[in-house]
Parts: C-alpha cells; structure tokens; sequence
C-alpha cells in the first residue's frame, strides 16, 4: 500500500473532525469500497475500502474492528510501525465507546498484535488493564507467544512471570520453547525445567512434561538427551490411568512434536501411538473432538489429509466445523480442504442472524489465508453480509494480493 495515502487515511481518523463529527450510515449492507475492490482485489484497494468503510462508520466498536484487521495484515506486510499507529488507533475508538467491557475485549485483541509488531512492553501495558486475571492471564499467554516466535526469549519470560496462574505458566513455558526458534534456546536450562518436571503429582502430567523436556533437548541439539527422556516417557506411560487420559497425553505428545518441527519418523511413531489409543476412545463424543483437534493438523501435515478429513464428522456445529477446517495446513491437497470448507460455506445460510453468520465465514477465512486460497479467501469475503465484517476480511485478505 502506498505509505502516503495510508498517512492520508490515518491522519484524517486521528483528526477532531474524525472523531467528534463521523460520517454516519444505518445501512450495513456491503458497501461500494469494498464491493469494487472484491471485483479485481489489489493490495491497496483491499487496505483502502477497508480504512474508507472505517471512515463512513458512526461505532467507534465497529471502527476498532476493522482498524485491528488492518494493522494485522500490515504487521505481515513488513508496515509495522504503521500497524503500531493504526492499533493505538484502534485502540482510541474502542475507548470512545466508554463501556469498560468492550475496551477490555479489544485489549485482548491489541495486546498481542502489539507484541507481533515488536513493541511488547506497549503490549504489557495494555495488558496491564485488564481486569479479569483469567482472562489476562490468556492473553499473557498470547503475548509471551508473540514475543518467543520474534526469537524474544526474554520478554516472552517477563510476559509469563505476570501470570497468576503458575502452573498454567509453566505449561506454557514449556510448550512455547517446545516452538521456540533454536538460537533463543542457548539460555535455557534443561536441568532447571526437569526439576520442576519432577515435582509434579500426577503420573499423566509427569508424562506430558517428559515430553515437553524431549521435545526442547531435541531443538537443542542434544540428540541423546532427547533418546533418554523419550525412552523414559514410554516407561513411564504404563502408569497413566484411563482410557480417556491415555489418548490424550499421546494425542499431546504428536502434536507437540509435530509442531516442533521433529524427525518424520519420530513424529509418525507418535501418530501411530496415538491412533492406537485414539481407537479405544468408543463413542465417547467429547473425547473424541478433543482428540480430533489435537491430532487432526497432524495427519493433514504429514500426509494422511483424508484421514484428518473424515474427522469432521465428530463436529456437529458448523461453527466447530470451521474452526476445525481452518486448523489443517498441508503442502498439498488444498482443494479437498477448500471443498469441504465450501460445503461448511453452504451450511452457514442456515444459522439465524447475519452476524453469527458472519463470525463463521471468518472462522473459514482463517483456513483459507493461511492456506494461501485467494480463490476461496474472495468467496468467503463476498458473502459477508455486514460492511464492517466485509471491511474486515477483505483486510485481512490484503497479504495474500499483489
């Protein structure tokens, strides 16, 4: 997008006029930004229409919306010094609306935005707001994730020592530097996390640990560290309990590994544990969704897509649907996820209310973008039924177009 028409836009929202005078519309029916822009979508016109729709808006709820779909797609269009402006933005007319509620719901959203663009301790401050401590403990989470995936060990630290919740900020230590680019990880100490493994009550959560441990020593380099726990793991693993419990824990320890980015063949061995278990489930439903989300991804990255597929038939909500659609990446076989994401596209008219409506084709737009399907991406963006939701999506579909 062309910086100075971007300044343009900006300038114009941050102006008093802007704020104290908006133009004012009841009509929330697609509008012709991005109408026209969705007939041959560019870059540009995507992020224009969307800044004209914000314009045009009268809820300053609704402005914060689409600023925050904006700033993301310039985050990941290398603009984020613009993305930080456009979030405080945002942030501004979140604030307009002086219901604490909704400021506090669009913190969660900015705060880790803010974090992706580099400016974590804006990203804490924000936080810092928050008055719910359950859900500032989430959205530390989210920070701290942010920060590690920059390769800021460090500030992914100070983000997780201000949880409450210490033991939900251990498990997500662990988990973060299971992900955790390698050259973050030369100031981790292996032993100091082990001894916290060690402690730990329950034989299932011993187990999830040892993983975890495996997995970090794997990203380290230390290839006979990683033998050693895994080996242990497996010892140890006859003492979990449970059917249920059984399939989660290696359910776990695939995805784990298989987000970490592991030895094909480890990560296969996994997933054939897993399906063993996963078999022994039987028609317990809420067992089984949760083992579909775990292991569902993983079968579609390493091949078995149709088998990841098939699981679909364990979500009855078409909202569940999408989510778990939006989930799967894969190398190949987009169309049979954008053909069954269509399918869910059509079940979508079936829900009441344009916004419920709405907030599922954003579910599958996630699928699409991250799936690199423009075609898709711009069919979901052209059944939006709101102007600001159609704004919306239509920026996020920015990075995606030339």
């Amino acid at each position: 997008m062309k910086t100075l028409l971007l300044s343009s836009m900006l300038g114009m929202m941050a102006s008093p006029a802007f704020a104290q005078s908006p133009t004012v519309t009841n009509e929330h029916k697609p509008n012709e930004q991005t109408l026209a822009c969705l007939e041959a979508p560019t870059r540009d016109c995507a992020f224009t229409s969307a800044l004209q729709t914000v314009i045009s808006e009268e809820l300053g709820i609704e402005r914060a919306k689409v600023l925050i779909g904006v700033a993301r797609s310039m985050i990941e269009t290398g603009q984020t010094d613009q993305a930080i402006q456009t979030l405080m933005l945002a942030l501004d007319e979140a604030r307009t609306v002086k219901i604490t509620f909704v400021t506090q719901e669009k913190i969660t959203e900015i705060a880790p935005l803010l974090a992706r663009a580099g400016d974590v301790s804006g990203a804490l401050a924000l936080v810092g707001e928050l008055q719910n401590e359950g859900i500032k403990d989430t959205v530390l989470t989210e920070v701290a994730e942010e920060a590690i995936a920059a390769g800021q060990l460090a500030d992914a630290r100070v983000a997780l020592g201000q949880m409450q919740n210490r033991t939900k900020a251990f498990w997500r230590e662990l988990s973060l530097l299971a992900r955790a680019p390698k050259e973050t990880l030369t100031t981790v100490k292996l032993p100091d996390l082990d001894k916290e493994v060690r402690v730990l009550d329950r034989t299932d959560q011993r187990y999830r640990g040892i993983i975890h441990l495996a997995v970090i020593a794997d990203r380290m380099g230390d290839m006979a560290e990683r033998n050693g726990y895994l080996t242990e793991a497996d010892e140890l693993f006859t003492g979990v309990v449970g059917l249920g419990t059984r399939a989660d824990v290696v359910a776990q320890r695939v995805r784990a590994m298989y987000d970490a980015g592991m030895n094909p063949a480890l990560v296969r061995a996994s997933y054939d544990l897993a399906l063993l278990h996963g078999g022994r489930l039987g028609r317990n439903e809420a067992q089984m969704l949760d083992f579909a989300v775990q292991v569902g991804p993983v079968e579609a990255g390493i091949g078995y897509l149709d088998a990841a597929l098939e699981r679909l038939e364990n979500f009855k909500q078409v909202d569940s649907k999408a989510a778990y659609l939006a989930s799967l990446r894969t190398g190949q076989g987009e169309e049979k996820i954008a053909a069954k994401m269509r399918e869910v596209l059509g079940e979508v008219a079936q829900l009441q209310g344009a916004y419920e409506r709405d907030i599922v084709r954003l579910k599958l737009l996630e699928g699409a973008l991250d799936n690199a399907n423009i075609d898709l991406a711009s069919r979901i963006v052209k059944s939006m039924e709101d102007d600001d939701n159609q704004a919306l999506a239509l920026a996020l579909m920015a990075p995606l177009l030339n």
